[in-house]
């Protein structure tokens, strides 16, 4: 299992003004809106984010790329602020998941502490034990 993974969110405040905006060159009735993020996700994190995508029931008229420190959605004019509210859900989810991630990996951490430190009194009792027969 890698590290720790570490969250991310789209970087706010977002400036309209500042926001790149193209046309999709593969499809004449959507654009894409590179938005910024505050970090540049990991592979776990990437990884999280496109199962919580794809678990979303809203994915229909949209796409979402991520490249470096920038999120690009790809949709059609319509309804964007509601698209950009349910993409910020995804990435909340996301974080979500980087937690229940983070905690099942110190879960595991404890675990093999606990059975080192096991193994260690195990030791010191055999060792006790054989020094005692000779006694």
């Amino acid at each position: 299992m890698a590290g720790f993974a570490e969250k991310v969110n789209i970087k706010h405040p977002v400036d309209p003004n500042h926001i790149d905006i193209q046309k999709d060159p593969f499809h004449p009735a959507a654009y894409i809106l590179t938005l910024p993020l505050d970090s540049e996700p990991s592979y776990v994190w990437h990884t999280l984010f496109m199962q919580e995508l794809w678990s979303s029931l809203d994915f229909w008229d949209r796409k979402v790329v991520l490249t470096g420190k920038t999120m690009r959605l790809v949709t059609t004019a319509n309804h964007v602020a509601e698209k950009l509210r349910w993409l910020e859900g995804v990435v909340i989810g996301t974080n979500k998941r980087v937690d229940e991630y983070n905690k099942g990996l110190r879960a595991e951490s404890a675990r093999k502490l606990t059975l080192l430190d096991e193994e260690t009194i195990r030791k010191d009792i055999s060792s006790w034990q054989v020094s005692r027969v000779r006694v």
